[in-house]
Order: structure tokens, then C-alpha cells, then sequence
């Protein structure tokens, strides 16, 4: 299911592959549901995390 991005997703890219929005996935972030770091003033998810929280929810 998950396209080829790299080891890791900007939020736009795990909207994408959750079929949410972006607003959702950065709620996600912050709310710790989702792991991920920020590099600089943008958000990386691990593409490991997202399939976890696929599996988990």
C-alpha cells in the first residue's frame, strides 16, 4: 500500500496514503499517535511508524 517515498513521509505524503486530511495527520502528530520528528519547521514520519499505526487502528 505504501508507495515509495523513502524511509521517511512528509504529513502531505501520509495523508495521501491514509486517505485523510492534512489538518488530521498533523492532530496526529501532535497528539503523539502517530511518531514522528520535526526537521526544522517540517514533520518526518518513519514509513515503519505509519505502517505500524495502519495495523494498530
Amino acid at each position: 500500500m505504501i508507495t515509495d517515498y523513502g524511509d521517511y513521509l512528509t504529513p502531505y505524503e501520509a495523508a495521501d496514503e491514509l486517505c485523510l486530511s492534512l489538518t488530521t495527520v498533523y492532530n496526529l502528530l501532535r497528539a503523539k499517535k502517530i511518531p514522528g520528528f520535526k526537521v526544522g519547521r517540517s514533520w518526518r514520519i518513519p514509513k515503519d511508524a505509519l505502517t505500524d499505526y495502519i495495523y494498530h487502528y
